[in-house]
């Protein structure tokens, strides 16, 4: 089975799949995809192949992978495909292929049970609350059997319950090979599977802190030499920009105080009360800190030349190199690993570098949000870092997405990221007939998003379509404040059951969606990309504006700045491409296969009139623009009709 595969064999009408799948159709898309990874993978090159809907291009890639005889890591974007690759896709090629493979699903260290933090607990049971020993009894009955130590194995955990936080791993709690509990550790036990097997399908998170290597006491997380697939890539960036930067939270100064205090207990001296009381000063030197750089809830580019900010960082220094050097002395005595001075030694560099630090690439954030609050130093481009270790690594790349491209180009991803000139690429059409399945209702007459009359406007809009496609619909939003008003008024107007993003888990509120009549979605971020609806559930998607990022985001400015200091067009070279790949994912919603019909709105009236507009039209699939709302209506009457659920 190892070498090059013949598409025929596989993806022909006769093919292996064909004769394993049902209602299998041949996609010439499909094929052209595997002979591009296939060409990737055998002579070590990135490769760019955007694939629309519909082009299945996870067996595109898979199939050349695993029969290419090397190992191959797929990082995806989210966690709806991480589970339908692992859960779907491989036990279906398993089947298929002549020879069986291993494939392992490998997720942060965050989603494993910690067996040491797991003994702490126990030890703290009597003082903790009804719900959190609950929780704690359920997650040890289940550790007693589990395999792999993944806390999602549990059922029905409140999702972000802080009482999980403290049992499962950590990079800053973690001993790695010094923990007694090294030989047991699911973490590390899952990276060892990681390592031998033929496939491994984790996350862009994981890929990014495997490449950066920063502070990880295990060592190698993938593998170095297998072939990647980076799935979803139109979001690396993002994740690159939160994992190779430096954060500080007031919970991780908190739990940093806590473990300075637990070894002051060991110091039966003067210095061990010394240690003490630095302990609870960093805590509140952290939080007076915080309130000088914002006295209230905001996230903004952080001003260091604050005289008071500046007087209480001294302060809190003495404290942090005093814990510093006395907690590194107490780890020589007891011959411990010096985790607490090793910690208080990286809260020191950083702030540092956010107070004074002159690296022009990073930008110094600081953040208030009621009782939490975090400085940032994240890097304003990761272009430069990307290439050199993600993709000048003499392996095989490939970066895929149904949505890489802007108005034909790859240009803004391939220049985002960092990929090296020359690379190839591939940009595959949806195999879906938009002409006839969709349409895209764009009114020019609307008032303009930030007019005061606009939002009466948009709800009028919005109550006419939902009734006129019997509700079955995701109503995207920009805003959570937006999204909150609209809700509010949907609720008073219309018998349609109307879900609102935070009400319920996600997971919750798409399962309410699908099996609910006419169920309307009302959202924002997370609700446009990563959502999969087939068939009839889904028949509309309105997006209230276009989806450019906030003015007044600090990571925005510091890009924006950097461009036009350099001469270039900020918002045609940033601020255009970056919305119009989110505007492609929101319409990437509707039209899931080939018998879905329906139609998006888009109720923003500057996708009309402002010349900027037919970049973003042009981007998206050739389905018919619209202008009239009735003849939206009868479009929906006409083809809709029959697809209300029962």
């Amino acid at each position: 089975m190892k070498g090059t595969p013949n598409p025929n064999e596989y993806f022909g009408p006769s093919g292996r799949i064909a004769q394993a799948m049902t209602n299998y159709e041949v996609r010439p898309e499909q094929v052209a995809m595997m002979d591009a990874v296939q060409a990737a993978i055998a002579t070590s090159d990135v490769c760019l192949i955007e694939a629309g809907t519909g082009v299945g291009k996870t067996l595109a890639y898979l199939v050349p992978s695993v029969i290419s005889g090397r190992q191959t890591v797929v990082a995806t974007g989210t966690k709806a495909l991480m589970d339908q690759i692992y859960g779907k896709d491989v036990p279906f090629l398993n089947n298929v292929l002549a020879e069986s493979f291993t494939a392992v699903l490998l997720k942060g260290r965050s989603n494993y049970l910690c067996l040491t933090r797991l003994k702490e607990a126990r030890v703290k049971i009597s003082s903790l609350n009804d719900e959190d020993r609950a929780i704690l009894t359920r997650v040890r009955k289940w550790a007693l059997c589990t395999d792999n130590g993944d806390i999602a194995e549990v059922a029905d955990l409140p999702e972000g319950t802080p009482m999980l936080r403290t049992l499962t791993s950590s990079v800053e709690d973690c001993g790695g090979r010094m923990c007694p509990d090294f030989a047991d550790c699911f973490v590390y036990k899952a990276r060892a599977r990681a390592l031998k097997a033929d496939l491994v399908i984790t996350n862009h998170h994981l890929l990014i802190a495997d490449m950066a290597l920063s502070e990880d006491p295990g060592g190698p997380i993938l593998p170095a030499e297998a072939n990647l697939i980076i799935d979803e890539a139109h979001g690396l960036e993002d994740v690159a920009t939160e994992l190779l930067g430096r954060t500080l939270t007031s919970h991780q100064v908190s739990e940093l105080g806590k473990e300075v205090a637990e070894l002051a207990k060991l110091e039966r001296t003067f210095h061990g009360f010394e240690l003490k009381n630095a302990a609870s000063g960093i805590v509140k030197g952290f939080a007076g800190f915080l309130a000088a750089l914002a006295p209230t809830d905001t996230r903004r580019k952080l001003e260091s030349n604050n005289p008071k900010a500046k007087e209480l960082w001294h302060e809190l220094d003495i404290d942090l190199e005093a814990i510093e050097l006395r907690t590194l002395e107490i780890a020589k005595e007891l011959d411990r690993a010096p985790d607490v001075s090793t910690k208080t030694a990286q809260a020191r560099a950083l702030l540092a570098e956010v107070m004074v630090g002159f690296d022009t690439n990073l930008i110094r954030l600081v953040e208030r949000k009621g009782r939490f609050g975090a400085v940032s130093a994240l890097p304003v481009t990761v272009s430069e870092i990307l290439e050199e270790k993600l993709f000048l690594t003499g392996r095989p790349v490939i970066l895929t997405s149904a949505t890489l491209t802007v108005d034909g180009s790859t240009e803004f991803l391939r220049s985002r990221l960092g990929v090296p000139e020359g690379a190839p690429e591939l940009v595959l059409a949806s195999p879906f007939n938009f002409q006839k399945q969709a349409i895209i209702y764009a009114p020019k007459e609307l008032p303009a998003p930030d007019s005061a009359l606009y939002f009466e406007h948009f709800i009028n809009e919005t109550m006419s379509l939902l009734t006129a496609t019997h509700g079955r619909a995701f109503v995207l939003f920009t805003s959570r404040a937006a999204m909150l008003r609209a809700t509010q008024a949907a609720r008073s107007e219309l018998t349609l059951p109307i879900l609102c993003q935070g009400e319920a888990p996600r997971h919750e509120l798409l399962r309410q969606f699908k099996a609910t009549k006419g169920a309307c979605l009302f959202g924002t971020a997370s609700f446009w990309e990563g959502v999969d609806v087939v068939g009839d559930a889904l028949s509309l998607v309105i997006i209230d504006r276009l989806p450019f990022d906030p003015p007044d985001d600090p990571i925005l400015q510091a890009r924006v700045e950097l461009l036009t200091e350099a001469g270039r067009n900020s918002f045609k070279e940033y601020n255009i491409p970056l919305a119009v790949i989110k505007l492609r994912q929101g319409f990437g919603r509707l039209i899931r296969s080939r018998t879905d019909r329906g139609i998006v709105a888009i109720l923003d009236s500057r996708i009309r009139t402002r010349s900027y507009g037919n970049i973003f039209l042009r981007s998206l699939p050739p389905a018919p623009v619209l202008d009239d709302l009735e003849e939206v209506k009868d479009w929906a009457k006409q083809n809709l009709k029959k697809r209300r659920r029962r």
